[in-house]
């Protein structure tokens, strides 16, 4: 142990701190790469996951591990959409028959597809904002971007949402 800081100098290991990481988000990070369009969810949480086993004894401490998730379930949400968009030539429609968890929750097929019109930016900051409850600091750490064009592009998606679902309302 460093007497000076109080810390000890071996790094720290993938153990019961990991375990507890991981059961207490697993299922979060599922849900989140499911709203953001991917169509593993599992496999990308379980990736990020395996992302974040190898890195944590290099974390600073473990509170940096749910915002690693975080952003890395983001990036490789991304990098699935932008994958399968090239390999499909378009953007697969989800079969809307299948009910999952999520969508009964969302228990409005017109709220699930003003979803899917936003762009992958805006669809991103809303379901980081209204999903996960993060603040603009925090999505913007997440996206790699600024606080500013989180403002604006929750400002579009919000008023892209109202616009799709007006008609709604109507019916």
């Amino acid at each position: 142990m460093n007497t000076a800081t109080g810390h000890t100098s071996e790094p720290r290991t993938a153990g019961a701190g990991f375990d507890a990481v991981f059961d207490q988000n697993f299922e979060l990070m599922k849900r989140l790469a499911f709203l953001l369009g991917a169509d593993d969810p599992e496999n990308i949480a379980q990736e990020a996951f395996v992302r974040l086993h190898g890195r944590w004894s290099r974390l600073a401490s473990a509170d940096k591990a749910l915002p690693y998730l975080r952003r890395t379930v983001v990036n490789l949400s991304r990098s699935r959409l932008r994958h399968l968009r090239v390999v499909r030539g378009t953007p697969r429609d989800r079969d809307r028959d299948t009910a999952s968890a999520e969508s009964v929750a969302l228990a409005n097929r017109a709220v699930a597809d003003a979803l899917d019109r936003l762009t992958r930016r805006q669809r991103q900051v809303v379901v980081l904002r209204y999903w996960l409850d993060l603040d603009q600091r925090s999505i913007a750490d997440t996206l790699g971007i600024a606080v500013g064009t989180v403002k604006a592009t929750t400002s579009q998606a919000m008023a892209a949402l109202r616009e799709a679902l007006a008609g709604e309302d109507d019916r």
